[in-house]
């Protein structure tokens, strides 16, 4: 009889063969503060915005979503934004600015003044990686690239804003993943943690918003993981650690999928990396892996936007029989950068810059610098992307005029 290896066959679900896990996931049974959840905006559904990865390709994208919410007078109705690495930057911004947006109506002119054209003029006129390099020497001591991150971050938009100095109004829920634990591990006005470890206050703990997006956008290599301190409630002698939240999950979606369709319309944009086939490298190892890695990643979005289209689909046939919702179904709308669309509502607009669409989805996934030309064409796509698919599916939720594009950054 073949004698079994040590430590195997422990009667673990949660293990895996080629794996040192040794632990069930489990959840924190202690007390824990919880997230408060946003009032109800006067006229519903309100609205609940997923902004995935992908770097400044991302972070565009999602300004474009946001701007198409603000041109339609729909913005003062978002109540839920999660993200994830670049999608956190346009979320961090719009939350930065949202009591000034407030006060100016959330109108069109607000929007671009006060999270657009900021956001288009650094990453067009600057390099948030040449800006870490230039500031290595900060991590001299107990600082590191993550935590120079945040105070680059800091410099360009946050100016060492606390997450609980965040308007009440609307649920901004910035992701990481925690390799301690496996799980999604959320930072928000009220509270940060994750179900296993349960959450902290962040009332007790500052933790500052650029914190936050940082560590949302700290990929693993080039970023170590951010150590959040505080004293969870089921850590247990372990420490957090958190990296990319699209390490776990990159479409943000989590967070926000059991919002049930009579109060919020979710609009989901993914704006990650597309998977290339074809040839994939010369060198085995690397190759391999690179590719294992990149398989792993499109499963797990396909799987998580698979349930989720599958709920809007659940919902759009019980409404159309006069049914109530069913369990599980929702409102709203999914899309990616390279989405094609064969059949648009009428009353949209033709698109601009077609032929550009399979480039931009194909942008590296980067902190670097990008043409202003390229922010503008990544900030048109992700709005015409969101009028083109709010237009076509729910068409009720709309204003009877809709906009056309102006460009105003």
């Amino acid at each position: 009889m073949v004698g079994r290896p040590k430590g195997a066959f422990r009667g673990l679900p949660s293990e895996a063969f080629g794996t040192t896990a040794g632990d069930l996931i489990a959840p924190c049974h202690r007390p824990y503060p919880r997230h408060a959840d946003p009032p109800d905006p006067d006229s519903l559904p309100a609205f609940a915005v997923a902004l995935s990865g992908g770097g400044f390709r991302a972070t565009l994208a999602a300004v474009g979503v946001l701007r198409f919410l603000a041109d339609i007078d729909l913005l003062s109705r978002v109540r839920w934004v999660s993200s994830v690495s670049g999608g956190s930057i346009a979320n961090g911004v719009f939350a930065a600015a949202y009591p000034a947006l407030e006060e100016r109506g959330f109108d069109t002119g607000a929007f671009v003044d006060l999270v657009e054209r900021p956001i288009v003029d650094h990453v067009s006129r600057g390099s948030l990686t040449l800006k870490l390099f230039r500031n290595a020497w900060r991590t001299v001591g107990p600082g590191t690239r993550t935590t120079v991150l945040a105070r680059a971050l800091d410099d360009w938009f946050f100016d060492k804003r606390k997450l609980a100095e965040l308007s009440p109004v609307c649920r901004f829920i910035f992701n990481g993943a925690n390799l301690t634990t496996g799980v999604r591990f959320g930072f928000e006005r009220d509270v940060a943690g994750d179900y296993v470890i349960g959450n902290v206050s962040t009332g007790k703990r500052t933790f500052r918003l650029a914190e936050a997006v940082a560590a949302s956008a700290a990929v693993p290599g080039f970023f170590p993981a951010f150590i959040p301190k505080g004293d969870f409630p089921c850590l247990d002698g372990r420490k957090p650690r958190i990296v990319d939240g699209g390490v776990y999950e990159n479409t943000g979606l989590e967070a926000i999928e059991g919002l049930r369709p009579e109060r919020a319309c979710i609009v989901a944009l993914n704006a990650g990396g597309v998977f290339r086939t074809g040839s994939i490298g010369r060198v085995p190892v690397i190759r391999d892996l690179m590719r294992s890695e990149a398989l792993l990643y499109r499963q797990s979005t396909a799987l998580r936007t698979r349930h989720m289209v599958e709920g809007f689909q659940a919902w759009e046939r019980a409404r159309a029989a006069g049914q109530p919702a069913p369990e599980g179904s929702r409102q709203g709308v999914l899309f990616g950068l390279a989405t094609t669309m064969a059949a648009v509502s009428p009353d949209w607009v033709a698109e601009e810059h077609a032929d550009l669409r399979p480039s931009l989805a194909r942008l590296k996934t980067s902190f670097a610098k990008f043409p202003l030309d390229q922010c503008r064409q990544l900030v048109y796509r992700g709005w015409w992307l969101t009028g083109a698919s709010l237009a076509t599916y729910h068409r009720q939720l709309l204003p009877a005029k809709l906009p056309d594009w102006r460009q105003l950054v």
